[in-house]
């Protein structure tokens, strides 16, 4: 079930009188909801998240007794193998079949056409279960008081297919206070933003650019320097109003039920180095591989070479969180190279004393454009279909022979520096919200407010009537 479909949009609106009409019910409105929006992508697939949940639930209240380091081994091999099998199996199966030089048959079995259809929101359940077993059995949060409080935890329709990945710290309180959230109409109002925002960059932005994405990326090995640098353009701002939509109307529909969701990004692209980048770009998953990866390793407690390695096999295993196949880890490992080369970077500068010299608004912008290109660079991994495809691309915006423009080619790259702009622009209202928030409310009469959200509202859902619905990016994760 879509967020940017008419179904989800009848489905929320229902949800929502309920959860108001019967606030003494909540919790079992909201276990039901997520049963059913699992249910509507596969009976089989929430049956078996069900059974994954309740196992980790039992096995969780062994977590802090005698043998509990038995109890979250036990825990994790479940989570683990769940996620092994249906994401990672067939990648690791034809990495040995080219290792030993044969093929093995799998005719007569349900897996003759080498593919398994991936569970919605596998890897985002799967590492907040991770994180419950680990807080839990480290003392930092006691153990779920019910399957149902449990179930609502993890299945939380609004953000289990593509994030944020929530903790238990801080999201099982806020359900345990559930009947008393009250209806208000300015929480209300802010959620019916952040959906409209989110539908607005899905459907006017996203679905705008991404047939020429594919375009270019199905024929990687035809294209021109020019072409190769448009696409990569292209699919960073795809990639990033897409997700973004996704978690921003994640957040809305936080609001609309009174319960608070984090963020995911804060205008990434204008990061000036790595650690930035990873500040403000899927935070929560950045978050959880810094708590349950980097910092078990040593993280920058240790040896500066191992703080190297630290960084690179964490940002390594985010790449293979996000996809089976080899391009995820080149561009996972990609930006762990890019993570260590600018500490060891900004070790250099400190240490020729050049650090207050740099500490201008000149070099950020100068570091802003640099490493928004390092990134793009990074994006022609993670979008293309294979590593010949990437290796080609990459070859043609390094070496940009032959440079020539056609209409289309300015075109398209006017409309990525547009697509800058807004980006900027989001920064700005972002930064100023509360004070512009106040004018718009008390300056502006409510007869104007009310006219200019029913027509975004009206256009929008003229638009995902129109079209069909695609499914956003990171539901594939």
């Amino acid at each position: 079930m879509l967020f940017n479909s008419p179904t989800f949009l009848i489905f929320l609106a229902a949800v929502f009188a309920l959860y108001y009409a019967f606030p003494r019910g909540r919790m079992i409105i909201l276990a039901l909801a997520n049963a059913a929006f699992y249910a509507y992508a596969g009976v089989g697939y929430f049956l078996l998240f069900f059974a994954i949940v309740a196992s980790v639930y039992f096995i969780s209240k062994g977590l802090q007794g005698p043998k509990g380091k038995l109890a979250l081994g036990l825990g994790l091999a479940v989570v683990l193998a769940n996620l092994l099998f249906f994401k990672y199996s067939m990648f690791l199966l034809e990495n040995i079949e080219s290792m030993l030089g044969m093929t093995f048959s799998l005719q007569g079995t349900a897996f003759a056409d080498r593919s398994i259809a991936l569970p919605i929101g596998i890897s985002f359940y799967s590492f907040q279960l991770i994180a419950y077993l680990v807080d839990v059995h480290r003392g930092k949060l006691k153990p779920s008081r019910s399957l149902l409080e449990f179930w609502v935890f993890i299945s939380l329709f609004a953000h289990s297919a593509a994030g944020p990945i929530l903790r238990g710290n801080d999201f099982i309180p806020q359900l345990r206070k559930i009947s008393s959230i009250l209806f208000r109409t300015p929480r209300v109002k802010l959620g019916l933003a952040f959906i409209l925002l989110g539908l607005f960059k899905k459907v006017v932005i996203v679905e705008q650019i991404a047939p020429y994405v594919n375009d270019y990326f199905s024929k990687a090995q035809t294209l021109s320097g020019v072409e190769s640098w448009i696409a990569s353009y292209l699919f960073a701002f795809q990639i990033y109003f897409d997700f973004s939509a996704y978690s921003e109307m994640a957040v809305g529909i936080g609001f609309l039920l009174g319960l608070r969701l984090d963020l995911n990004f804060k205008t990434p692209y204008l990061s000036a180095n790595p650690a930035e980048f990873w500040r403000r770009w899927h935070i929560t998953l950045s978050q959880w591989i810094r708590d349950y990866i980097f910092i078990p390793l040593g993280g920058s407690r240790v040896a500066n070479w191992r703080i190297y390695a630290n960084l690179i096999a964490a940002m390594t295993i985010s790449g293979i969180w996000h996809g089976a196949a080899w391009t995820f880890i080149i561009w996972g490992l990609y930006h762990g190279l890019l993570s260590a080369g600018h500490r060891l970077y900004d070790k250099g500068i400190k240490r020729l004393g050049w650090k207050d010299a740099l500490n201008n608004r000149i070099y950020k912008v100068f570091s802003i454009f640099v490493f928004f290109h390092l990134t793009v660079v990074g994006w022609v991994f993670f979008r293309a279909n294979s590593w010949s495809d990437a290796v080609y691309m990459l070859k043609k915006m390094t070496m940009m022979d032959g440079i020539q423009f056609t209409k289309q080619h300015l075109l398209l790259l006017a409309v990525a520096a547009g697509l800058y702009l807004l980006h900027i622009l989001e920064y700005i209202v972002v930064s100023r919200f509360k004070r512009w928030s106040l004018a718009w409310q008390f300056n502006v009469p409510s007869i104007v407010r009310g006219a200019v959200y029913a027509i975004i509202a009206i256009v929008l859902l003229f638009l995902l009537m129109k079209g069909e619905s695609s499914s956003f990016i990171y539901f594939q994760f």
